[in-house]
């Protein structure tokens, strides 16, 4: 993993040189890209079922280039509004899912 100091400043350097605008644009696009990759790779399981074929395999690697990119796209509009704020909404929502998923399953054994 790349140093946080290393990280902030490069994050820093992106914003002085492009703006907020640019680092909001570029985070949607590769949002985009995760989507189109992820659909492909649905769609590639599905007509291949239990094979590993190539086009499978390249959209699995599509999908792992195009996580990195949303995770530093995320990464940086975290720096933007607010690491410490987002940081709690993840902790909040995390807590949440976790507790939904604890009463379904609580539901779900309950019925066999």
């Amino acid at each position: 993993m790349l140093d946080t100091k290393y990280v902030k400043e490069t994050f820093e350097m992106f914003r002085e040189l492009w703006g907020d605008e640019s680092q909001y644009r570029m985070c949607i696009e590769e949002m985009s890209e995760l989507t189109k990759a992820l659909c492909k790779f649905m769609r590639y399981s599905r007509e291949e079922k239990n094979s590993e074929n190539d086009k499978k395999l390249e959209s699995r690697q599509d999908i792992i280039e195009e996580t990195a990119d949303v995770l530093i796209c995320a990464s940086q509009i975290m720096n933007i509004v607010g690491e410490e704020s987002v940081q709690k909404a993840i902790n909040y929502k995390i807590a949440r899912g976790r507790k939904r998923a604890e009463e379904d399953l609580i539901k779900l054994n309950g019925r066999r």
